[in-house]
C-alpha cells in the first residue's frame, strides 16, 4: 500500500485540529455556562459552597490551559486576567461578580464569532478588562498602570503583589519566561518586574530579550535579584534595565524607581 501524501497527511491534520477545536468550543462555553450558574446563586444572596467556589477555579484554569493550545490564544489570555483577578480581589466574592461577567461575557463572545484580532486589537481588549484590588492593602486610587511581574508562584511573589497592588497600581502575572514574553506583546505593560530565578530561562536573559523588542521600547523593565549590578551573573545587562536587589529595603528601592519613572502621577511631581 503506498504511502499518504504529505498533501493527504496535512488534510488529516487539519481535520483533527479543527475537530479539536470545536470541542474546545463546545467544552468551554458549558465550563463558563456553570461559571455563570455559580455566580447567579451567589448573586441571589446564598452562601456558595466550597465545591462550587473550587469548581469555578478550576473551569478557569482549564480554559486558560487549553485556549492556545486549541487555537484560542486571546481566551486563554482572558482566563488568565481572570485568575490575577481573583488573585488581587482576594478570590470570588459577591462584590466581584460585575466584573467577573465582564471577563465571562468577552470569552463567550470570542468562542461564538472566533478569534479574528489584530495586535493592537488584542491589546485593548485586555487594557480594558476589570482589575481586582483588596481595600484591605492600600487607600490609594486605582492607577492606570499595569504591571507584569514575572515571579513563580510563591510566598514572595504574594509579598511583591501586595506592595504593587498598595501603590494602586494593575497587577498581571507570568509564571515562567516564555509565558512573561507573550503576556508582555500582548499586554504592552507599563512596568515589567522580573524575577532572576525563572525558567527555562533566567530573568537576565528574559530582561536582556525584553529590552531588544521595540513594541516595549517605552516598558520599565525592573530585574529582582539577590546580585548586585557587577555580578557575574548579571554580565551584559542592558543599561536600560533596573536592578532591585532582594533586600529587606527592596520596596523602599523599588518605589524610589517607580517615583523617578513618574508612573505614581502627581504624587511624583
Amino acid at each position: 500500500m503506498p504511502a499518504p501524501s504529505q498533501g493527504a497527511v496535512n488534510t488529516e491534520v487539519d481535520l483533527i485540529l479543527a475537530r479539536l477545536s470545536q470541542e474546545f468550543v463546545e467544552t468551554a462555553s458549558d465550563q463558563l455556562d456553570e461559571i455563570e450558574e455559580r455566580l447567579d446563586v451567589l448573586d441571589s444572596g446564598q452562601e456558595m459552597a466550597t465545591n462550587d467556589l473550587f469548581d469555578i477555579q478550576r473551569n478557569i484554569h482549564n480554559i486558560k490551559g487549553q485556549g492556545s493550545t486549541f487555537g484560542f490564544p486571546v481566551i486563554g489570555r482572558i482566563a488568565h486576567l481572570l485568575e490575577d483577578y481573583l488573585e488581587n480581589a482576594g478570590g470570588v466574592q459577591r462584590e466581584n461578580i460585575k466584573d467577573m461577567r465582564v471577563f465571562i461575557d468577552a470569552m463567550m463572545g470570542i468562542l461564538s464569532t472566533g478569534e479574528h484580532f489584530q495586535p493592537h486589537e488584542v491589546e485593548r481588549l485586555l487594557r480594558e478588562l476589570p482589575m481586582g484590588r483588596p481595600l484591605a492593602y492600600s487607600n490609594q486610587d486605582v492607577r492606570g498602570v499595569d504591571v507584569l511581574l514575572v515571579m513563580p508562584a510563591g510566598v514572595q511573589r504574594k509579598i511583591v503583589s501586595q506592595e504593587l497592588l498598595a501603590c494602586g497600581f494593575q497587577v498581571n502575572r507570568a509564571y515562567s519566561s516564555l509565558e512573561a514574553l507573550s503576556t508582555a506583546l500582548d499586554m504592552v505593560p507599563d512596568v515589567v518586574v522580573i524575577n532572576h530565578d525563572m525558567t527555562p530561562f533566567n530573568g537576565c536573559e528574559l530582561a536582556k530579550v525584553f529590552a531588544c523588542i521595540d513594541k516595549l521600547k517605552d516598558t520599565h523593565i525592573v530585574l529582582f535579584t539577590s546580585h548586585d549590578r557587577g555580578d557575574e551573573h548579571l554580565m551584559g545587562l542592558p543599561e536600560n534595565v533596573s536592578v532591585v536587589e532582594k533586600r529587606a529595603n527592596y520596596a523602599a528601592s523599588l518605589g524610589k524607581l517607580l517615583l523617578k519613572w513618574g508612573v505614581f502621577g502627581d504624587i511624583a511631581s
